[in-house]
C-alpha cells in the first residue's frame, strides 16, 4: 500500500473521530470496510504512531452497539484473528449462561476460517489472553452431546 494513502487514512479517520465532535460514522466505516487486512494493519499501526492511541481503543469510545462490533470484528480480524476469535468465544460464555448457540456458531466458524490450523491458533491465544485451557473451558460450560460435537472439533 502506497504510504502516503496510509498517512490519508491515519488522518480521515481521525478527523471523523476523535478529532472532531461528533462522529462522521459514514467516513470512518468506508475507510475501515474498503481496505484490505494487510492495508487495516498499517493504518493500525499509522493511527497508534501518530496519535497513541489504538485505532480499536478510538473504535471503542466513538461507537457503540453494532456498529462497534462490526467495526471492531474487522479490524480485530485483521490485527490478529485468533486473538478476535478467542475473545468472541470467550464473549459466548461469560455471564450467567453460556450462550450455547452462540458459542456453537463461533467455534464452529472458527474451524470454517482455516480448518484445524484456525482452531490450534485460537485454542493458543485463548491459552495466552485468559491463562486458561480452552477444551477444560467448554467442557466446563457444556454437557452431553453438545459438549462432545464442540470439544470434537476443538480437538480435530
Amino acid at each position: 500500500m502506497d504510504p502516503s494513502q496510509v498517512e490519508a487514512d491515519v488522518r480521515a479517520l481521525y478527523d471523523a473521530g476523535q478529532g472532531r465532535a461528533g462522529t462522521d460514522e459514514i467516513a470512518f466505516c468506508g475507510i475501515i470496510l474498503n481496505r484490505s487486512n494487510a492495508q487495516i494493519r498499517q493504518i493500525a499501526a499509522g493511527y497508534k504512531h501518530h496519535h497513541r492511541r489504538s485505532l480499536i481503543s478510538a473504535i471503542q469510545s466513538e461507537f457503540s452497539e453494532h456498529m462497534q462490533h462490526t467495526l471492531l470484528y474487522v479490524v480485530e480480524g485483521a490485527l490478529d484473528p485468533f486473538v478476535r476469535d478467542a475473545r468472541l468465544i470467550n464473549a459466548a460464555m461469560e455471564g450467567v449462561g453460556t450462550k450455547d448457540e452462540r458459542l456453537a456458531y463461533r467455534i464452529i466458524r472458527a474451524y470454517w476460517r482455516g480448518g484445524q490450523h484456525h482452531v490450534q491458533g485460537v485454542k493458543t491465544a485463548y491459552q495466552q489472553k485468559y491463562g486458561r485451557n480452552l477444551i477444560k473451558v467448554v467442557k466446563g460450560e457444556t454437557s452431553g452431546d453438545f459438549e462432545k460435537l464442540l470439544v470434537a472439533i476443538l480437538e480435530g
